[in-house]
């Protein structure tokens, strides 16, 4: 009976112990979850949606004195800060109120830490008439809702400008990072993913762009429809491509979000 009522005891000790390990597991879960919620929301109140009167006009060039500041340093280290909480792969100084000639894309797409150009120059990286390589995209924006647009552009290109201390810097970058990095060029000259589609059909919301299935056949044009969100479409072999870094993404976001395709008849 002493043996029986220890193991009891025992038992009832390690039961309870579990369930309070459980319980303070569940609640430092609670709190990671909370505490991320808490620093997106704050990101956000920082982030000029379009039409802000600082995404329709060109940014400055900044002067050498200008990237030694104390300013300019705060001023980065805030937009680094909302480019993180926000999971961003790129962010210009607009997009957060700042008007100055400065971006940060991801150095890798799957990677956390960020590379900064101060005024970033592509010599014609917005001509459609190019006979460069072309991606097609679906492009999203921070600052645009929840729009997608449809976006030709350039599959390289070879930028100059400044790092974050004034050093001349060069590079030449392919794939999603060449895209983030036009994306957010066309924001410095005052324009967004509205500008750049090539006509309002080319225009959806994320829901819908998650029901192509519903869509008019070949709308709005062949490529597009057949290409899905975070996904290129490569003009050259006329195929998707599914960006380097960006498989997981895809799969997450690969997926319907409707219920019936049968039209309402009450």
């Amino acid at each position: 009976m002493k043996f029986t009522r220890f193991f009891l005891a025992r038992r009832t000790r390690l039961l309870l112990s579990s369930v309070e390990n459980d319980a303070t597991q569940t609640q430092k879960i609670k709190d990671k979850i909370d505490d991320q919620i808490n620093r997106e929301s704050v990101a956000f109140s920082k982030i000029a949606s379009y039409p802000n009167r600082s995404l329709t006009r060109p940014v400055i060039r900044l002067m050498p004195d200008q990237i030694s500041s104390t300013l300019f340093t705060s001023n980065l280290n805030i937009m680094i800060s909302v480019a993180t909480n926000l999971r961003c792969l790129s962010l210009s100084a607009p997009k957060i109120h700042w008007d100055a000639a400065v971006v940060v894309i991801r150095r890798n797409i799957d990677e956390t830490e960020f590379d900064v150009w101060v005024n970033p120059q592509v010599p014609g990286y917005d001509d459609r008439h190019s006979i460069a390589p072309m991606y097609g995209m679906w492009e999203n924006c921070v600052s645009c809702g929840l729009n997608h647009a449809w976006v030709v552009r350039t599959q390289r290109i070879t930028c100059t400008g400044l790092d974050m201390v004034g050093n001349k810097k060069e590079e030449v970058l392919d794939g999603m990072r060449a895209r983030c990095l036009m994306h957010e060029l066309d924001h410095l000259n005052g324009k967004t993913i509205f500008h750049k589609a090539i006509g309002p059909e080319f225009v959806v919301s994320g829901t819908a762009l998650s029901q192509r299935d519903l869509w008019p056949p070949n709308f709005p044009s062949a490529e597009a429809h057949i290409t899905p969100a975070y996904t290129f479409f490569d003009y050259v072999t006329n195929t998707t491509v599914i960006p380097k870094g960006l498989e997981l993404w895809f799969g997450i976001h690969e997926s319907s979000q409707h219920f019936t395709s049968q039209r309402l008849t009450k």
